[in-house]
């Protein structure tokens, strides 16, 4: 059974992960979609669907570290 940290860390990457992904695969259609400033405006949609996208993946990875620690298994 899982702890209570490796609870908490997957159930804030999870939705993390999935706003993130939207805002980056938006950004990305409106980048290869348009041109001019609606180029540079999909760009940093995407930029920013970035950074939650990482932090929730940093977050799963964190909880799968967690996880194989408390199973004492190598995990570096």
């Amino acid at each position: 059974m899982a702890t209570r940290k490796e609870r908490k860390l997957a159930a804030s990457g999870g939705p993390l992960v999935a706003a993130g992904a939207v805002l980056v695969v938006i950004g990305l259609v409106m980048a290869l979609l348009l041109d001019g400033t609606a180029l540079g405006i999909g760009v940093a949609i995407a930029v920013i669907g970035a950074i939650p996208l990482v932090a929730g993946v940093v977050l799963l990875l964190s909880a799968g570290i967690e996880r194989r620690s408390r199973e004492d298994k190598p995990f570096a």
